[in-house]
């Protein structure tokens, strides 16, 4: 009997998870820049702690990683992570930010982080009412649905596209807002 191909993507996803994440193959660690490696992971927002990963990586060849010119690098790299319209674009997209950056350039990244972040947190909202409008919707047509059942659908689908209006109108408002506010900065 042919396998589902749903069956078939889970196990090999589970032979991924077992095959390990090293972060460096043997090749990589033996050829390794570390100074460039150091900055590629300073400009991606990597923690400190990354070199431990790829030192555990290259540890499985008998290979050391330089620290020094790897630490050196990532600083680098930070200074361009670390910028203010790269911290509105992480917290736009929903990402982490792991207290990787300088003291003296932490505030403005912070600052914009902060801005992007409430857009992205604007967007996920609005998107989970539309989910719940779409859901109610399909209840609501569903022939299996009842007279008391549809009523109830109905209230709800009211209260729904009231909450989807406010979520618009507050995410353009926040738009407008930044929008305003990265005019007026440099």
């Amino acid at each position: 009997m042919p396998r589902p191909p749903a069956l078939l993507l889970v196990a090999l996803l589970a032979l991924l998870g077992l095959s390990g994440c090293a972060t460096l193959s043997e090749g990589e660690c033996r050829t390794a820049d570390w100074r460039q490696l150091g900055r590629q992971d300073g400009a991606q927002g990597q923690p400190r702690a990354r070199l431990f990963e790829h030192r555990k990586a290259c540890a499985e060849y008998g290979i050391a990683p330089d620290a020094e010119a790897y630490f050196t690098g990532r600083q680098r790299g930070l200074f361009d992570y670390c910028t203010p319209a790269n911290g509105f674009r992480q917290g736009r997209r929903g990402a982490r930010y792991q207290g990787v950056c300088p003291a003296l350039l932490e505030p403005d990244f912070l600052e914009r982080y902060r801005q992007g972040r409430a857009l992205h947190e604007a967007e996920a909202a609005l998107a989970g009412t539309e989910r719940e409008i779409e859901r109610a919707e399909r209840r609501l047509f569903d022939e299996d649905t009842d007279a008391e059942q549809r009523r109830r659908l109905h209230r709800e689908l009211r209260r729904l596209y009231r909450d989807y209006r406010l979520r618009q109108q507050e995410l353009l408002r926040l738009e407008r807002r930044l929008g305003e506010a990265t005019r007026v900065s440099p």
